[in-house]
């Protein structure tokens, strides 16, 4: 290929030139891919894990929570959230709050100290986001706006599969 930004999709032995950098799913895809990168990098410099920031996002969504409810919410395996849960106990950022008739059921909470530290953050979240948009020639209200009038929309559609 001469163009490194074509690719050619092959049907029924006929080629067919597309631009990968104009095809959405595609572009869609490398954008996730690099918005975790980076929102990777902020959290673990604050001190958290992906999936502990899944938990805190569910946390403050739905308040005190089972496992299978944060399991659901963050579509982790309960074996790793068990883990990651353990650890923020530990370190005092979320409380296991033991139903006194059943002892094997439990909510899960976040503390003073996990807000705090979700609030931080989300505060360096958002600073390189901002630096991100000051650099870049997109207007985040419409951006954000376009991007969850399509998650409506999918989120709306029959899964294939």
């Amino acid at each position: 290929m001469n163009n490194p930004k074509k690719a050619e999709a092959v049907d029924a032995g006929s080629a067919i030139d597309f631009d990968l950098s104009n095809f959405l799913p595609h572009r869609l895809a490398i954008l996730s891919r690099l918005t975790q990168v980076m929102l990777a990098s902020v959290l673990d410099a604050s001190g958290l894990t992906i999936a502990q920031w899944r938990v805190y996002l569910c946390l403050v969504e739905q308040g005190p929570s089972t496992l299978n409810s944060i399991a659901e919410f963050t579509q982790l395996p309960q074996s790793s959230l068990s883990r990651s849960v353990a650890r923020m106990a530990e370190r005092n950022l979320v409380r296991n709050l033991r139903n006194e008739d059943d002892r094997r059921l439990s909510h899960i909470e976040i503390t003073a100290e996990g807000r705090a530290q979700l609030n931080q953050a989300i505060r360096a979240i958002e600073d390189d986001w901002a630096n991100v948009f000051a650099t870049a020639p997109v207007d985040e209200q419409k951006f954000l706006k376009t991007v969850n009038k399509l998650i409506d929309h999918l989120a709306t559609q029959p899964e294939r599969g």
